[in-house]
């Protein structure tokens, strides 16, 4: 990487890159199947490591960068056992490849001016996404996104135009949609084999049972030590800061951050960028979405730290009359209630009812019957992701797709956060539409702070 931090950070170089670099964008490089994918991990806490082992794992894949503020720090994982950092993630790839070739740096614009990364996998919290994304984009470079995509709507549509200006390889990490039993029961309903459906339950969990690892703690103080000089702030980025520039433990601690309006959605957008995504995959609806929200029930209180609420349920309602009713007390996955019965799907577990308990997708999906995505090698999301790169081909899940799915529940948030019974949506135009409009459409904008602008 030919530009240190400091050119980054100081000069005429960052008056370029606050924010997107403005200008066109350079087309993706397909490299040859003799050739490595080099690719940068941006964010190395705890979903990076599981996507990074599976890139690790692809011999077409050489990682080639590791990227965090963060050098080394505990509390990783959902247990808070684990160590993340941009270290870390070295280490492991290191001990991969036996040497040391991997770089390391805590500044993401770095990876992005290195024209020898052909890829990136951002799996950064909420609020980096959309700007990291874009950027990669303009350079050329192929995209594997974590969900939630993003922060917010308008970041969803620019990140969509972003994808389609370039041409790149764009996967949203929403694996569930690779997973065989989830995709299986998505045919069964799409295809009506438990008759005609017209509502689903969408169950996602609540707080109650504690944060991941980590205690729900307003004390707020300095940045902790892990943070070298000044990458505190490189990790706040486009979020407002806090008086006194405090980290709060409860929601700036790993994995906490979606626990914050500033930094991520609450488990309506954490958890329902997996269940809508996979709702909108069984009744056909990946490039559109609801035309409303409505009976809108929460516990939202006025904590300006934990400010989403921990219980909720509401309806989404499409166009064709489809409900399904998302719910912080049902049980956790989708459970499709058609008229011969009830299918239910999680990751690894499809529960059919007991006339279709021998059906079998090889021997009994008709030629006529819906056959969802699957990756033509039978490879998992991120190799399916590289098979894309290399073989300019769609893969699993598209930007757009990930952008509808998570677009929905954006909606069921600034409904919540309105403290609205119903909203009513046009997903053509993506605005708001009838009572509350006005107030509702001027939350669609995500706001970017500290000279970080989309």
């Amino acid at each position: 990487m030919k530009l240190g931090r400091r050119t980054f950070l100081g000069g005429a170089a960052a008056s370029f890159f606050i924010g997107i670099p403005r200008g066109g964008y350079a087309g993706g490089r397909r490299p040859a199947a003799s050739d490595r994918l080099n690719l940068a991990v941006i964010g190395c806490g705890t979903m990076a490591h599981a996507n990074a082992h599976a890139f690790l794992c692809d011999d077409r894949v050489r990682i080639a960068a590791t990227c965090d503020p963060v050098l080394e720090a505990p509390h990783y994982s959902y247990d808070g056992k684990a160590m993340g950092g941009r270290k870390v993630m070295k280490d492991k790839v290191d001990a991969q490849y036996g040497n040391k070739d991997c770089r390391m740096t805590a500044d993401w614009r770095e990876v992005i001016d290195d024209p020898s990364i052909d890829a990136v996998q951002i799996t950064c919290p909420d609020h980096w996404h959309a700007l990291i994304a874009i950027a990669a984009m303009r350079k050329g470079k192929h995209v594997y996104c974590q969900k939630p995509m993003c922060l917010g709507v308008s970041e969803g549509q620019a990140m969509v135009r972003a994808a389609q200006a370039s041409g790149v390889t764009f996967q949203v990490g929403s694996q569930h949609r690779s997973d065989s039993a989830c995709r299986q029961g998505c045919e069964l309903v799409a295809s009506g084999y438990i008759g005609t459906c017209t509502r689903c339950t969408v169950g996602l969990p609540d707080w109650n049972g504690g944060l991941w690892g980590t205690p729900k703690d307003r004390t707020r103080g300095p940045a902790p030590a892990y943070f070298d000089k000044g990458m505190w702030d490189l990790w706040q980025g486009p979020a407002a800061h806090w008086e006194d520039d405090a980290f709060i433990r409860g929601i700036h601690a790993p994995l906490a951050w979606r626990w914050n309006s500033r930094t991520g959605g609450g488990i309506i957008t954490d958890w329902g960028a997996h269940w809508i995504d996979l709702l909108h995959m069984a009744i056909r609806k990946d490039r559109t979405g609801p035309v409303r929200i409505e009976n809108m029930k929460t516990d939202l209180g006025d904590d300006v730290v934990f400010d989403w609420a921990q219980n909720f349920e509401y309806d989404m309602v499409y166009a064709d009359g489809f409900v399904a009713h998302v719910s912080s007390k049902a049980r956790c996955g989708l459970t499709f209630h058609g008229e011969k019965g009830d299918i239910f799907i999680f990751p690894g577990k499809l529960e059919r009812p007991a006339f279709l308990s021998k059906w079998s997708e090889k021997r009994d999906l008709k030629d006529a019957d819906v056959r969802l995505y699957r990756s033509p090698k039978g490879h998992g999301h991120e190799m399916d992701f590289v098979d894309g790169v290399y073989e300019n081909r769609p893969i699993c899940t598209d930007c757009e797709i990930g952008h509808r799915s998570i677009a929905a529940c954006h909606i069921a948030n600034i409904c919540e956060r309105l403290r609205l019974d119903r909203l009513d949506w046009d997903p053509a135009r993506e605005v708001f539409t009838g009572a509350h409009a006005a107030e509702a459409n001027r939350l669609l904008e995500v706001p970017h702070h500290n000279g970080w602008t989309l």
